[in-house]
C-alpha cells in the first residue's frame, strides 16, 4: 500500500485526484494540504511515502516545500503536478529533488505509472518531458566542461533515454543487444561528458 499526501491549494483538484487514485486499491491517500506549511506538518505526522505537490501554493510554494521535504524527509518521494510546461519550472523542481514532474492534464495511466515508479525508488519521465529531453540531447543545448563542447553520440543519447525510463544496466543491455560491461562503460562516458557524478543527477540534468 502506497501512502500518498496531496498538496494543492484548489480543493477541486484534490477531490479529483482522490477519486482517480481510489481506482487503485494499493494507493491510500492519507492526508491532503492546501499550502506548503500544512503539507510539511502532515508529512511529520502521517509519514507518507509519496507527495503529489503543486507549485503555486500560499505560505510555502511548491519549490520551497520541496526543498524542506528533501532536507528533512529525504526518503519521501515527490511528484510535481503543475500546469506549467515552462522549461525553467521543470528544471528548477527537478534540480531541487523532485522524482517526477507531470502536467495536471496528464492521463490517469501516466499518473499511476509515475507513482508506481517513484515509490520503488526510480525517477519517472513522462512522454511530454521526454520530448523536451530529446530536443535537448539532440544538440540544441550542449554542456561545456573545462571549455570543451562534448556532444553525446547517438548511442549515448539512446542509453540516456533508457536510463530515464528507469531501466537498469542489465535491461538496457538486453534491449540494445550489448554486454552489461559495455552499457556500464557508456554510462560512465555519459556522466563524464556531462560533468555529472551519478545517475540521479543525470536524470535531473537531462530533463
Amino acid at each position: 500500500m502506497v501512502k500518498i499526501l496531496i498538496a494543492d491549494d484548489h480543493n477541486m483538484m484534490i477531490n479529483g485526484l482522490k477519486l482517480i487514485l481510489a481506482v487503485r486499491t494499493d494507493f491510500n491517500v492519507i492526508a491532503t494540504a492546501n499550502n506548503g506549511l500544512e503539507a510539511i506538518e502532515l508529512i511529520k505526522k502521517d509519514k507518507p511515502e509519496v507527495v503529489l505537490l503543486d507549485i503555486n501554493m500560499p505560505l510555502l510554494n511548491g519549490y520551497q516545500t520541496l526543498q524542506v521535504i528533501k532536507t528533512d524527509f529525504p526518503d519521501v518521494k515527490v511528484i510535481v503536478l503543475s500546469m506549467s510546461a515552462d522549461r525553467k519550472s521543470v528544471l528548477s523542481m527537478l534540480e531541487a529533488g523532485a522524482n517526477s514532474y507531470l502536467f495536471k492534464n496528464t492521463d490517469d495511466k501516466t499518473l499511476f505509472k509515475a507513482i508506481d515508479e517513484v515509490s520503488n525508488g526510480r525517477y519517472y519521465v513522462s512522454t511530454e518531458i521526454q520530448d523536451v529531453l530529446e530536443e535537448f540531447l539532440s544538440g540544441h543545448k550542449d554542456y561545456s566542461k573545462k571549455g570543451n563542447q562534448k556532444i553525446l553520440s547517438s548511442r549515448e543519447i539512446e542509453i540516456v533515454k533508457l536510463i530515464t525510463d528507469g531501466n537498469t544496466n542489465a535491461e538496457i543491455a538486453d534491449i540494445l543487444f550489448l554486454s552489461i560491461r559495455t552499457v556500464d562503460t557508456h554510462r560512465k562516458n555519459i556522466l563524464y561528458k556531462l560533468g555529472l557524478n551519478n545517475t540521479a543527477t543525470l536524470v535531473k540534468y537531462a530533463i
